[in-house]
C-alpha cells in the first residue's frame, strides 16, 4: 500500500515562490509607469485651472499680489480659485506659486521646487508642450521655478 500526501513538497512551494516572483517582476514596473503617468496628469490638470484663474484674476483685477510667497495664496486670488488645493500643493511636489513681474516674465503660474526627478519633468514637458523645458509655454524660468509662462 502506497503513503498518501497531505502537503506539499519543498520543490512545489518553491516553484510558486518562484512564479509569484517573476509575476511581480513584470507587474510592479507597469504599476509604477502607470502611477506616473496619473501624476503628470493630474499636475497638468491642476497647472491648467490654476492658469485660467491667474489669468482671469489679472484680467479683471488688473495686477497680482507680489508680496504672495510660494504655496500661499493672494488674497485677490482667493475667490477664483480652490485655496484648498493650491495649498495642498501639486502632485509632483513643491509649492504653487505665481510669478508677476520677476523672474524674467510678465506673468508665470507653477511650482516652485518641484521634488519629481528632472526625466518626469522632461517627459510631462514632451506631453504637454514642446519637449524643451528652456523654451515654449511650460518651461525653467529660475533655479528650481518650472512654470507655465503666460505672458514674456
Amino acid at each position: 500500500m502506497g503513503r498518501s500526501r497531505h502537503g506539499f513538497t519543498l520543490v512545489e512551494i518553491m516553484i510558486v515562490v518562484v512564479i509569484i516572483g517573476l509575476l511581480a517582476a513584470i507587474a510592479i514596473p507597469a504599476f509604477q509607469k502607470i502611477r506616473v503617468s496619473a501624476q503628470n496628469s493630474r499636475f497638468i490638470n491642476d497647472l491648467r485651472v490654476f492658469k485660467d484663474a491667474v489669468s482671469q484674476c489679472v484680467l479683471e483685477t488688473g495686477n497680482m499680489d507680489q508680496g504672495s510667497s510660494s504655496g500661499t495664496v493672494a488674497a485677490e486670488l482667493q475667490e477664483y480659485l480652490n485655496v484648498e488645493n493650491w495649498e495642498k500643493g501639486p502632485k509632483i511636489g513643491g509649492d504653487w506659486d505665481v510669478e508677476y513681474n520677476k523672474s524674467g516674465v510678465t506673468l508665470a503660474v507653477g511650482v516652485h521646487n518641484p521634488t519629481i526627478p528632472a526625466d518626469q519633468i522632461a517627459q510631462i514637458d514632451r506631453s504637454f508642450d514642446n519637449g524643451d523645458v528652456n523654451t515654449g509655454k511650460i518651461r525653467f524660468i529660475a533655479s528650481g521655478r518650472y512654470y507655465w509662462v503666460l505672458e514674456d
